[in-house]
């Protein structure tokens, strides 16, 4: 194998983490898919219903969106200029996408820091129909939070050394 095409260990480890999420995120979109199907089912089919299965859905969808948005972070598929770096001399392309990666740092740090906040504020509280600790749903955010601050984080030092070496990180 070309050792520049080798796979750095901070590389395999976020492919591996990146499977993980998406395994999971596979689960919860399927547990949401039957679980609101029965819903319906149950609804108009026999014209009854259970209020937990709905609570439950609503707690695997908020899973999926904050740990999607760390797959989004990874893949580099959320907010930026791609339009504006494709115009750009190579340097001013990689300080633009310090300045993108520098947001969402900042965005990853709030969600961290603030939904640490908010996540504490819900270990009391009971959800209505199961009964379980809110914790359960909000401790998602900083933990999404986190995995961004890391993935964010070697993209900003690889995009550093890109700009100062010139050479791909």
């Amino acid at each position: 194998m070309n050792p520049a095409r080798q796979a750095r260990p901070v590389d395999r480890t976020f492919a591996r983490v990146e499977q993980g999420i998406l395994f999971l995120l596979a689960g919860l979109l399927f547990f949401i898919t039957v679980g609101v199907f029965a819903q319906v089912v149950l609804r108009y089919g026999f014209a009854t219903t259970f209020l937990w299965g709905e609570e439950l859905s609503l707690f695997a969808f908020i899973w999926c969106v904050y740990l999607g948005a760390v797959i989004g972070v990874r893949r580099r598929s959320h907010f930026g200029f791609d339009f504006l770096a494709e115009s750009l001399p190579p340097a001013w392309a990689a300080a633009q996408r310090l300045f993108v990666d520098a947001v969402i740092l900042a965005v990853a740090l709030l969600m961290l820091v603030k939904g640490l906040a908010f996540s504490e504020l819900s270990i009391h509280r009971l959800s209505p129909a199961l009964g379980i600790s809110l914790l359960v749903p909000t401790i998602v955010i900083p933990l999404s939070g986190a995995l961004m601050l890391v993935v964010v984080a070697v993209d900003i030092a690889r995009g550093l050394r890109r700009l100062v070496t010139g050479r791909p990180a």
